[in-house]
């Protein structure tokens, strides 16, 4: 009987042994004969969209208007840099209207275009004084505001042949835009102011316009 339990045993040792084997091979690691082995991981960077604008200089326009000198032109400029990949706009308006004031005491009508929101050459009816803009620089349409590369005589008065001219809004107005990222220095848009008095007097005193600019990336 002894014999026979102890026979039992080593049967069931045995086949626990069987099973460990198995239990082993199943788990153990898959090895190969390969030199050598490889492995990939992904790295990830995200890049935030942003776009800055420059302080743009206060317009001081010459020559003084009065008695002797009906016109008179001054310029401003931004410039805008963007990593948007689908690029910015650059927009302005005025923070009044009309745009250009003395107080309470006069102003100057905002230009008058033919068609109002498509810049035009300067004129300016007879019996009317106006204050109009345009722009000129690498990312404006140069059919839109002309083909000017400056903003005239700051001696005479005379805006720049070519010039085309609207009246400011105090909603916003794209003058320049970019389909893409712009160089770290950024782009710089060129903005011209012009005002006239035609067979009318404006009041002395100064007068004065707050001009904002606003770029967006797209």
């Amino acid at each position: 009987m002894k014999k026979f339990f102890l026979k039992k045993i080593l049967v069931a040792s045995l086949m626990s042994l069987f099973v460990l084997q198995a239990v082993y091979f199943a788990l153990e690691p898959t090895l190969t004969n390969a030199a050598t082995t490889s492995d990939s991981v992904t790295v990830t960077l995200n890049v935030t969209s942003g776009v800055s604008i420059s302080d743009g200089a206060n317009a001081s326009m010459l020559p003084n208007v009065g008695i002797v000198a009906n016109r008179s032109v001054g310029s401003s400029a931004w410039t805008v840099a963007t990593n948007s990949v689908t690029g910015y706009t650059l927009g302005v308006r005025a923070s009044t209207t009309p745009a250009l004031r003395n107080g309470a005491t006069d102003n100057f009508a905002d230009y008058t275009a033919t068609t109002p929101t498509v810049p035009e050459t300067w004129s300016v009816a007879s019996s009317t004084k106006e204050f109009g803009y345009s722009a000129y620089g690498t990312n404006v349409t140069a059919g839109t505001w002309g083909t000017h590369t400056d903003c005239g005589s700051t001696s005479t008065g005379i805006v720049a042949t070519g010039s085309k001219y609207r009246g400011f809004t105090t909603s916003d107005v794209t003058i320049a835009s970019n389909s893409g990222v712009t160089a770290v220095a950024g782009v710089t848009t060129n903005i011209c102011f012009a005002a006239e008095q035609n067979g009318v007097y404006a009041a002395s005193g100064t007068y004065t316009a707050t001009i904002t600019a606003t770029a967006t990336a797209a």
